[in-house]
């Protein structure tokens, strides 16, 4: 229900959303290599999900559940070419009915002519085009990383220390970000604030690369894992060891810098609150993770644990400091979060849940089990569709892939932490009470199908339309266009 009185003052909330970090590379998670002073602080000064699941790992269609609070296959968006129906409510819709002004900074991913979904302005740019039709444009304005931020085989093809697109529009993002906070602002505070890092490109600042080039671990283990066969061929992959070593550098580096960014905006928004007197809650969260080389795979779009489980992290006004929530929670909780702690009207036809009462109170709901979704994009890799999903409760992890009958997977994430060893014979009780969350949970395997069919048909007329905005885009310098120094390349996957 619409709060009719603000009353006292709503809590003022600022949402950082890096893209592409995996929760294991944070020193409060136990990476003793990894530099994170700042996420650590984060995590001592508030409560840190430790169970955290995204509802979908690949960009697009983990946001737009995230926005929405619902599974991907519910709000209708799948794949990193579909956009997101108008006519469904985000949370930055429901914050700005409730009274809050809700300030995008950065990167969304939006697709499609909607750059906005809810939020009453944008104080930086989006560095991703609309759709992936401007291949030119790209090239010309990235140079040497003309590709390698759309996420192709040519994101092993330059490795290393030094500039790029990414550390760039970072820097701009988290500038923008810091001017607005040192203003004072009249209604309460949405400011969601959202970086490109660490994505690919593999290239950190060339002082962090080679910081961990020679400290990085380089995994012994043959990369002879058992394959689901769904994701055969269809997961980039390379297990050269030098590879494998340099990727791992640039990626510590990146998310170092990240670090310091956040650490940036976090120690901002704390002096805007200093200085106007307000109550404020802030918000870290990731929306997939990188293999980085576990089992030769690099970026996200499996259910492994690197690639699925992500950081989320609250500190603020109420929330108690130091506290480790070990119940399973999803990046879809974020939306009914936030609305309830800013007195919001709740989320239309919300799958999560509102981890309010949780981070408010003592309380930890070990039972639940999250969902997570995998599917339309592989139709347009590789040309065959294949939707999978994940579900996730205490110590286990179910995965399916429709059409491998009989091919299920169950890990014990207690006893089996590197996710080597099919527990399913031994635990079928297990794997059904999953299974049925499964299908409880998520749109009808056959719409999915529909689904993915008609974005296909719709594509070539869409890919052709040129919705960009100059103005609101963000264009790279010159600065970021060079190839790192040191690099180390690909040899499957160079030019």
């Amino acid at each position: 229900m619409l709060i009719e009185s603000m009353g006292d003052r709503m809590k003022d909330i600022l949402v950082f959303l890096s893209d592409q970090h995996s929760y294991a590379q944070q020193g409060y998670a136990g990476d003793n290599l990894v530099r994170t002073p700042n996420l650590d602080r984060i995590a001592a000064e508030g409560t840190a999900m430790e169970n955290n699941y995204t509802a979908y790992p690949l960009c697009v269609p983990a946001r737009m559940a995230m926005l929405t609070g619902q599974q991907a296959s519910n709000c209708g968006v799948m794949s990193n070419f579909a956009a997101l129906d108008s006519n469904r409510a985000t949370f930055a819709h429901c914050l700005n009915i409730a009274g809050y002004e809700t300030v995008l900074c950065g990167r969304m991913h939006f697709v499609g002519g909607d750059q906005r979904h809810g939020f009453s302005s944008r104080i930086a740019g989006e560095m991703t085009p609309i759709y992936a039709n401007r291949p030119k444009a790209i090239a010309q304005e990235r140079g040497a990383h003309d590709r390698t931020p759309q996420g192709g085989p040519s994101c092993l093809s330059a490795i290393g220390g030094g500039n790029s697109p990414t550390l760039e529009f970072d820097r701009y993002v988290v500038d923008h970000a810091l001017k607005y906070l040192a203003e004072d602002h009249e209604k309460p505070q949405l400011l969601f604030v959202g970086t490109y890092g660490p994505h690919h490109p593999y290239v950190a600042p060339k002082e962090l690369y080679e910081y961990y080039r020679d400290k990085v671990n380089v995994p012994e283990e043959s990369f002879d894992y058992p394959e689901h066969p769904a994701l055969k061929g269809r997961i980039l992959r390379d297990t050269d060891p030098e590879v494998v070593r340099a990727v791992r550098a640039a990626y510590y580096g990146m998310v170092e810098f990240e670090d310091q960014q956040i650490g940036k905006v976090y120690d901002a928004f704390q002096a805007y609150l200093e200085r106007t007197g307000h109550e404020g809650v802030f918000v870290y969260v990731s929306d997939h993770g990188d293999h980085i080389g576990t089992r030769g795979y690099y970026g996200k779009s499996t259910f492994y644990e690197q690639s699925a489980h992500t950081p989320m992290i609250f500190a603020g006004d109420g929330i108690a400091c130091g506290r480790r929530i070990k119940g399973a929670t999803s990046l879809i909780d974020l939306g009914p979060t936030l609305c309830e702690l800013a007195g919001a009207p709740p989320m239309p036809a919300a799958d999560g849940i509102s981890l309010w009462g949780q981070l408010s109170k003592d309380a930890d709901d070990g039972s639940r089990i999250v969902v997570s979704e995998l599917g339309g994009e592989f139709s347009f890799i590789s040309g065959t569709f294949s939707y999978g999903q994940m579900a996730k409760q205490g110590k286990y992890k179910l995965i399916h892939f429709d059409g491998f009958d009989g091919q299920d997977v169950l890990y014990d994430l207690e006893a089996d932490p590197a996710e080597e060893r099919n527990v399913i014979s031994e635990h079928p009780d297990v794997a059904a009470r999953l299974r049925n969350a499964m299908e409880e949970t998520c749109e009808s395997v056959d719409q999915i199908y529909r689904n993915a069919e008609l974005l296909r048909e719709n594509l070539p007329i869409l890919t052709k339309c040129d919705l960009d905005v100059p103005e609101e885009r963000w264009h790279a310098p010159e600065c970021a266009r060079h190839l790192p120094d040191p690099m180390v390349k690909s040899k499957r996957y160079a030019h």
